[in-house]
């Protein structure tokens, strides 16, 4: 049973895979994050399933623009709302003491 709900989220992987083999190597590597969002999307899938794996990729691959400066930006631990983060930057909080 668990191999048929996993099913969806393997197809996606497979073809994400394909992409990796095969039309990646062709183009010029552009990717500003680490890991690549095509290694991101996989584990994604694998650690946090289809609906929240493909979110998680959808937010990432949202990012790749030309205001986001890039940079470490792994799969969020499992039990850590990553969609509802905010960066020190956005809410004004500093380790200085100031506002």
């Amino acid at each position: 049973m668990r191999t048929l709900t996993r099913l969806p989220a393997n197809a996606l992987i497979f073809l994400i895979e394909l992409y990796r083999t095969y039309v990646s190597p062709t183009r010029m590597p552009i990717c500003r994050f680490t890991p690549t969002c095509s290694e991101y999307a996989v584990t994604a899938l694998r650690t946090r399933g289809l609906v929240v794996g493909s979110a998680l990729t959808v937010v990432r691959l949202a990012k790749c623009a030309p205001w986001h400066p890039g940079g470490w930006d792994p799969v969020p631990e499992r039990g850590s709302n990553a969609f509802t983060k905010s960066s020190p930057a956005l809410t004004g909080d500093t380790n200085d003491g100031s506002t």
